[in-house]
């Protein structure tokens, strides 16, 4: 499974529109969190970064994700599945001296 990036920028225009064309599902996601949070009357520029095995559940999760986001303040990046840090080696707390940081 592959990871989606979806960074959303809002207009008052009320159209959605996605870069590349064809990510219907980024759409959906970001027209639904938009009525949801009362902003219907918005619309902006999807931009979607996916591979070819990404799940459309998880495009349409990181439409409405990037919408939430952005309507909070945010910058209206987000990443799904979310990026992990590299698990520490056997017997390294992450903590000290020790320069691997820990999974929570």
């Amino acid at each position: 499974m592959d990871a989606v990036r979806v960074r959303f920028v809002p207009s008052d225009v009320p159209v959605l529109t996605s870069c590349p064309a064809d990510r219907t599902a980024a759409i959906h996601g970001a027209a639904e969190a938009l009525a949801r949070l009362g902003r219907s009357h918005l619309g902006g520029n999807l931009e979607v970064t996916a591979g070819a095995r990404t799940p459309l559940a998880d495009e349409r999760l990181a439409a409405a994700r990037a919408v939430e986001n952005v309507l909070r303040g945010g910058c209206g990046s987000v990443q799904v599945p979310p990026p992990r840090r590299w698990p520490a080696t056997p017997g390294c707390a992450g903590s000290g001296g020790c320069p691997c940081p820990t999974i929570p």
